[in-house]
């Protein structure tokens, strides 16, 4: 400070506050005697430049912790600083009285001030400090999480948290564990104050199973609308920060208020984003409602697994809704197909790894199983056809009523081609309408028209629980109790009478109970069995409890509860031996505990659903290679046409995968095959092929396969400038886990005199003394406990109550990183031993948005060699310096300040140019302070 009658600096030594006016005890510039003066007569002399540290007079609030004065003002006679702190880069104007000046890691380098006999650990631990926080603070994997991160989901934060924009479509593969990914990212969100209020957009099958893994492994509380709460105005909105709806409740009105009118949100994610379909002509209310949603936050994720299914029209579309700004870009996609990469991440199963290395997915075998039909399946085949053929004729009389009735026909062949049971079923409640005893069929509740019915049909199920049951409501809404043709009543008769026969020698179904399930069963093997239909559902699962009456078998379909849904899953999970499941499984769930076959009943005509089915049981955490059975009775067209189909593929994946050989375990030929698969529109040209005419069906297959190739290659063009995690590469980035924590712990705890008395489980956990000081401070620990274990290691603390999980949700942990950021701690400059020989200074570089919100941030090593006037950014210092204590070097010659103080000037350009380098149109530097200093010798 200064003093009315002086221009130097002086320091405060003492204060007296019981004196009238309040006196302070000043030492001034070389003086050898403090003197006492009024505190009013004394001004500030802080400097820009100086590095400050805030001492609040309260017993509550914490320090704001060090900063750089950035300037001074005098307004109303006092003296006021603004400083920019450099725990999280907001500048605030604080009164000089409260700030004291400290020796920082400049000062210290420049007169390589080494005071402390063990400055290298101490030099160690501060970087570790500050390393440990800026990587939670842009990944959040180092927070309270029941999840143990993958190096891509990790990769995939840290690209978003370092970004200049924040909407993104994450593209990865399905069963790569997106869920988490969007948990890592809002944790990361949270740590910079940036996701406080949250919506998730979802299917209605999976809203639960996005609310228990956000609050069981994120420790969020999210709740659901329409079942944990509902709002009647829109000022109620303002109560509920974290929500998750279905999306089929948010896209209309009449559940309640518009979404619309919910106020703004952090984040909004959508997950299974391909359901926003808009095409020439057609936009889809799931479309309409992202677009209304858009303008209400600046923070828009989308989820899929499949994200271009060969329609680039709609894939763009939905890359508009994240950017609308990149129009005209977005508008010439394949000549600019660097504008997907700005938007668009991705990663591969092929290529993902543990945090070891090791590839996680072994691969996926495919096996086509034929069945052959008995007579009595043939001659109700011949006379199905007959049927179809004159329904079809009906319908070209068009309008509502033909459009329905080549419906009707169409939903029958699928339910023809999924089991015997099923189509006999359909054709009795036909015949009970005709006679007029079918009883009323209730509307569905979020479909008003036969165009949405048929939509939904169309475009999968989006959520719709009971998605295959509206074949039934579609006959009864729309076409009534007339027949279709003249005598369809005698022909039903004929076919129900066949279908009786038929189910009296079912080959299909003993196949798969002799070939497949009997087998499996004797080896104890899990099996998962997915069909369309629940008449079929109830079939397979009344056939496998006459079979096995003591067996243990779950069910999934729409007309559960997600309560009984969720039940029937834990069920297959812990004891079941079979689940079977309607395609309201198909999505988002996750039953790859203790199973890895699968088994298709029938084959889909969307064959996405395959991938989607598939990905139920490929997924990470998966142990096993998985199998997937696909049963094809040759009825003559149907099943067939989708066998040739699936076997054609499963060729062509061969061959294309045995140019890439470098991929492990089949890894690629898995990922072709699904790619093709969700671009081979087989229902269409089923649909469109009235006659069944299986020669003209197989042209049409190949040429849409070939289509389906093209389709492919242009996704790969689309996709090729976007870097999802390479393994290769990953290994030049310093991630932190709990190693590290644990690296910090052991090193930090002596100096708060913390003894450590124990290592148990292989030093994963420690026993600990805890100082006077501490006793009872900490909630996390029993009350005034002396003794107490930590660990690192989530598992354990799950196992064991007694031990307390160090992570930064732990108040311990987060005082001992503090406490070694302070200057109290110092450890700012050290001379190490190393294999380098130069210069090392660690600089905390941070990024801010347009507005002045500080967004981002980095630790960055530049070293600049012994001899040599240029500075680098060497990222690879990191695992050397902040692994082990290096031996202490002493320092036998004076420091020459000047230059020292040069060679500072270096580095610290260095980090600038580095700083200036990421900024953006969008990013801007924010600050760039030197966190800590040493000089290497080898």
């Amino acid at each position: 400070m200064t003093h009315d009658d002086k221009t130097t600096l002086g320091i405060v030594v003492g204060q007296d506050r019981e004196e009238s006016p309040y006196l302070v005890q000043v030492m001034w510039g070389s003086q050898m005697e403090p003197e006492w003066h009024p505190a009013q007569s004394l001004r500030s002399g802080f400097r820009p430049g100086h590095v400050v540290q805030d001492g609040p007079r309260s017993n509550i609030r914490r320090t704001l912790g060090t900063g750089t004065v950035e300037a001074t003002k005098n307004i109303a006679g006092r003296d006021m600083v603004l400083v920019q702190l450099h725990d999280t880069g907001e500048s605030r104007w604080l009164p000089y009285q409260h700030l004291v000046r400290i020796r920082d890691a400049k000062i210290k380098y420049e007169r390589a001030e080494v005071l402390e006999p063990d400055s290298n650990e101490r030099f160690r631990l501060k970087a570790l400090a500050h390393a440990l926080d800026s990587w939670n603070q842009i990944t959040g994997a180092l927070d309270r999480l029941d999840v143990d991160p993958l190096p891509h989901q990790i990769d995939l934060v840290h690209r978003i948290m370092t970004s200049d924009q924040s909407n993104w479509l994450i593209a990865d593969d399905v069963g790569l564990g997106k869920t988490i990914e969007v948990g890592l990212l809002l944790a990361a969100m949270k740590r910079r104050r940036q996701g406080r209020r949250v919506l998730v957009v979802c299917p209605a099958g999976i809203v639960r199973q996005w609310q228990d893994e956000m609050k069981y492994k994120f420790n969020e509380d999210f709740r659901i609308y329409g079942s944990d709460f509902n709002v009647n105005q829109p000022a109620h909105w303002s109560s509920f920060d974290k929500v998750i709806v279905s999306i089929d409740r948010a896209k209309t009105d009449r559940h309640g208020p518009v979404f619309g009118e919910s106020g703004y949100w952090d984040v909004i994610v959508f997950d299974e984003a391909h359901h926003l379909s808009k095409t020439e002509g057609y936009t889809a209310q799931r479309y309409r409602l992202a677009e209304r949603l858009r303008f209400l936050t600046d923070t828009f994720v989308f989820l899929t697994g499949t994200p271009h299914q060969g329609k680039t029209d709609q894939f763009v579309n939905i890359l508009l809704l994240l950017r609308p700004d990149l129009t005209r870009r977005l508008a010439n996609i394949f000549t600019q197909p660097s504008v997907v990469a700005e938007m668009v991440l991705r990663n591969r199963k092929s290529l993902v790894t543990d945090s070891a290395g090791q590839f996680i997915f072994r691969g996926q075998d495919t096996y086509l199983r034929e069945v052959s039909l008995s007579a009595p399946a043939l001659e109700f085949s011949r006379l199905l056809k007959e049927y179809l053929l004159y329904g079809y004729a009906a319908s070209e009389a068009g309008g509502d009523t033909g459009r329905a009735i080549g419906f009707v026909m169409t939903t029958y062949r699928k339910l023809a081609s999924s089991s015997i049971a099923a189509i006999e079923l359909a054709l009795r409640r036909r015949i009970a309408r005709l006679q007029g005893a079918a009883p009323a069929v209730v509307k569905h509740a979020t479909l008003d028209s036969l165009q949405e019915i048929v939509d939904a049909f169309q475009e999968g199920s989006d959520g719709i629980d009971n998605l295959e049951d509206l074949s039934d409501e579609v006959t009864e809404s729309t076409t009534g109790a007339n027949p279709f043709f003249e005598d369809e009543l005698d022909q039903i008769g004929r076919l129900i009478e066949a279908a009786r026969t038929v189910r009296g020698n079912d080959r299909k179904l003993l196949q798969f109970l002799s070939e497949i399930v009997d087998p499996l069963y004797k080896k104890g093997e899990r099996l998962l069995i997915f069909t369309e239909y629940r008449a079929t559902q109830e079939y397979l699962v009344e056939s496998l409890r006459r079979m096995y009456p003591n067996c243990g078998i779950s069910q999934i379909n729409g007309g559960m509860s997600l309560s009984e849904k969720r039940q029937n899953i834990d069920d297959f999970n812990g004891e079941a031996k079979f689940m079977v499941s309607t395609e309201a499984g198909g999505e988002g769930i996750n039953l790859h505990q203790g199973c890895h076959i699968l088994l298709n009943y029938d084959l889909p005509w969307n064959p996405r659903r395959l991938v989607q089915r598939a990905g139920r049981l490929y997924r990470y955490g998966q142990n096993e290679r998985v199998i997937v059975f696909n049963l094809m009775a040759n009825d003559g067209f149907d099943n067939m046409a989708l066998g040739m189909m699936l076997q054609r593929i499963c060729n062509i994946a061969q061959d294309m995968a045995q140019v890439g050989s470098d991929f492990h375990e089949g890894g690629l030929q898995t990922e072709i095959i699904g790619d093709l698969l969700e671009r081979v529109d087989i229902a269409n040209i089923l649909t469109e092929n009235k006659t069944m005419d299986l020669q003209r069906t197989e042209v049409e297959i190949e040429a849409a396969i070939i289509r389906a190739k093209e389709a492919r290659s242009q996704q790969e063009r689309l996709f090729s400038q976007i870097e999802g995690y390479n393994p290769d590469k990953a290994t030049s980035l310093y991630t932190f886990g709990p190693s590290d924590i644990l690296s910090f712990l052991e090193g930090i705890l002596p100096y708060r005199g913390v003894h450590i008395r124990n290592r148990l489980f292989d030093g994963r956990v420690l026993e600990l003394e805890l100082p006077e000081d501490m006793r009872g401070k900490f909630s996390e620990f029993p009350e005034r406990a002396t003794f107490v274990r930590i660990t690192v290691d989530r598992r354990l603390a799950m196992q064991n109550s007694r031990l307390v999980q160090m992570d930064f949700a732990s108040p311990f942990f987060s005082e001992l990183i503090e406490f070694a950021k302070s200057p109290e701690f110092k450890g700012e400059y050290a001379h190490l031993s190393d294999g380098y020989s130069g210069t090392v200074a660690l600089y905390k570089a941070r990024w801010q948005n347009d507005q002045g919100v500080p967004q981002w941030e980095d630790l960055l090593p530049v070293f600049l060699p012994e001899s040599s006037e240029v500075a680098r950014v060497d990222s690879g210092l990191l695992s050397s310096l902040l692994t082990e204590p290096s031996e202490s070097v002493a320092v036998s010659y004076p420091a020459n300040v000047l230059e020292r103080r040069e060679k500072l000037a270096l580095l610290n350009d260095c980090a600038q140019r580095e700083l200036a380098n990421r900024c953006t149109l969008l990013r801007h530097p924010n600050d760039c302070f030197l966190v800590a200093a040493a000089d290497i010798s080898t």
